[in-house]
């Protein structure tokens, strides 16, 4: 027995010395800072921003790439979204909204029978790049009324040229979630 709980001892401490396993990095996308952007108007409306719906590959902690425009994508086991990408995407829109209605009440819809004036609903079609090329995102985004009636839906689509590492593509689809949220509340201005 001593000799078993011996051989034991000297496997599991053979594991722990001989592996290394790279250390995960963290991503987070930023909204806008404060006087990167104007206000578009100084309506004062109350906004709630939605679930935002991702399709299954981007549902995950792992950020998912591209190789050389094949259809292959990879995930990158230590390349990781620092949150939930749903619920940090749905964050970044409710604080890039308010920088461009700064008069306006904008939140996160939390809760079923929470109302406001105006819902915005975003489904994301594509969030992905491929290495020293380009980032996209592709999405459909919706405005509601109090009553739930579609008043608004438009597709948007957007690229940005990306290096070779993760915080160009980060940095790329932050961007490019002000410019959906920029007209957004163009739309918004205008009901």
């Amino acid at each position: 027995m001593k000799k078993i709980l011996a051989l034991l001892s000297i496997c599991l401490v053979a594991g722990c010395l001989g592996g290394y396993s790279p250390e995960s990095r963290f991503y987070n996308l930023q909204a806008l800072k404060a006087g990167e952007t104007q206000a578009l108007a100084n309506k004062a409306v109350n906004v709630g921003v939605d679930d935002v719906i991702l399709p299954d590959y981007l549902d995950r902690p792992q950020i998912m790439v591209f190789e050389n425009n094949s259809p292959q994508m990879k995930a990158s086991e230590n390349d990781r979204w620092g949150d939930g990408l749903a619920a940090m995407i749905q964050r970044v829109l409710v604080d890039d909204i308010t920088a461009y209605l700064p008069n306006s009440q904008v939140k996160a819809k939390v809760q079923l029978a929470e109302k406001f004036g105006f819902l915005v609903e975003v489904q994301i079609v594509k969030m992905d790049f491929v290495w020293d090329d380009e980032a996209v995102l592709e999405a459909w985004w919706y405005i509601s009324d109090a009553k739930g009636k579609t008043l608004k839906q438009q597709k948007f689509y957007a690229t940005q040229k990306v290096g070779e590492n993760f915080d160009e593509f980060v940095e790329a689809e932050s961007k490019m979630l002000a410019e959906m949220s920029r007209d957004i509340v163009k739309a918004l201005i205008k009901m």
